[in-house]
């Protein structure tokens, strides 16, 4: 349903009036207000209620995702010919999520105002970051908007992709973890208890087993409140934390020394550290800008110190590659790579060659931590599980014996 605006007028003999429209945006309620010959004091958006399930719809993130397939159609309608207007129009129309759709709206405003298309997009920072944002500024003054378009759907796709992999690789051994300690407590909490009374009939003591089990279940059924809020308070704790620039950087360097996981990530921020200095460079932004814009776009706050410590040497005139030589966070081949690629002014094609080779490194570690982690989780659930086997059969096999 398209937005309403309220409208204010006065006619050719002076005459007040008010009134409601319903239009695409507000460009076209003055127009039509003014082909009937009135003059316009104000126009304004009505902002109607909504209902709580589109409530939470509308103020949805804008994913990834949506941003490629965005760029996509976009690219393709400029490639045709149709112009700026025209294709926001066909993409507001086209355009599922409700939080772009409405961005797409008021670019469209902006831009019959005489706005230009990356001023218009800055204006929306959590829908168009600031690499988009750069990169539609230097299509539109090289002359090349259909092309940085396409370059931006195949540099988000490439992301989403990689980062899927990445996802899948950890909620795999999260969710097995969850499945494992709810069975846990299913059984500690309702089926250990059924055995209490007939151990307790034994009249001799029960194996230390048995009883670190029965004592977990009188607590859990007991204290199960106190249980609740020490996890509350661990995961509140924990996001503020996060929060705080120590905490952020911290964590960051935390998640580079986990086993396995660890080095995965590192492969998915030089990758990313890559493939945007590389298509930042190949759309003629400058190195100074371009590593500006990948210290937010990394994703990892070593890697962004790192970077900001770069961009200050490159500032005073030193090469890029020397920085990255005395961080332990870039391998030597990109050190090489990068420095040949200075040398040689191939800078765009050695980073380009950089993300390739770490895009198929991460493909590799996706696959092989999935193999190391999923015979851990087993081993794990098995002994979890044969614990409270043995807690419970034990004592039955020592009243067995005396018998």
């Amino acid at each position: 349903m398209p937005p309403v605006y309220e409208y204010e007028a006065v006619s050719r003999g002076g005459e007040r009036i008010s009134g409601r429209i319903e239009a695409g945006r507000s460009s076209t309620v003055a127009r039509q207000l003014k082909e009937s010959g009135f003059y316009i004091t104000s126009i304004k958006e009505v902002q109607e209620k909504k209902e709580l399930g589109n409530l939470f719809q509308s103020t949805g993130r804008v994913k990834t995702r949506d941003l490629t397939i965005f760029s996509h159609q976009f690219a393709a309608m400029i490639d045709a010919g149709i112009s700026l207007i025209d294709a926001l129009n066909i993409l507001y129309e086209e355009t599922e999520h409700p939080k772009l759709k409405e961005v797409i709206r008021q670019i469209q405003e902006d831009i019959e105002t005489g706005s230009s298309l990356s001023d218009a997009m800055a204006k929306h920072p959590k829908v168009f970051p600031q690499l988009y944002c750069q990169l539609i500024r230097a299509g539109e003054t090289g002359g090349v908007l259909n092309t940085v378009l396409n370059q931006l759907a195949e540099h988000y796709e490439r992301q989403d992709e990689i980062n899927g992999k990445v996802k899948s690789a950890l909620y795999y051994p999260i969710t097995i973890l969850v499945v494992a300690v709810l069975v846990v407590i299913f059984l500690v909490v309702k089926i250990v208890p059924t055995f209490v009374g007939m151990f307790a009939s034994f009249g001799s003591d029960l194996p230390l087993p048995t009883r670190i089990l029965i004592g977990l279940s009188d607590f859990l059924q007991r204290y199960w409140w106190v249980l609740f809020l020490i996890v509350g308070g661990l995961v509140a704790a924990f996001y503020a934390y996060r929060k705080t620039p120590d905490g952020e950087y911290q964590l960051d360097k935390l998640l580079l020394k986990i086993p396995v996981i660890g080095n995965m990530m590192r492969k998915v921020f030089l990758s990313r550290f890559a493939s945007t200095l590389a298509i930042l460079l190949g759309s003629g932004v400058d190195l100074i800008t371009s590593l500006n814009i990948v210290e937010d776009v990394v994703g990892n706050k070593v890697y962004a110190n790192a970077l900001v410590e770069a961009r200050g040497q490159v500032r005073e005139g030193i090469s890029f590659s020397r920085p990255l030589a005395d961080s332990p966070e870039f391998p030597s081949m990109v050190v090489q790579m990068v420095k040949i690629g200075e040398e040689s002014g191939n800078l765009e094609m050695m980073l380009r060659k950089i993300s390739t080779f770490y895009d198929r490194e991460v493909e590799n570690a996706v696959e092989g931590s999935i193999s190391l982690i999923e015979p851990v989780m087993i081993v794990f659930l098995a002994g979890v599980v044969g614990f409270i086997v043995i807690s419970i059969v034990l004592p039955m096999f020592e009243m067995y014996q005396q018998f």
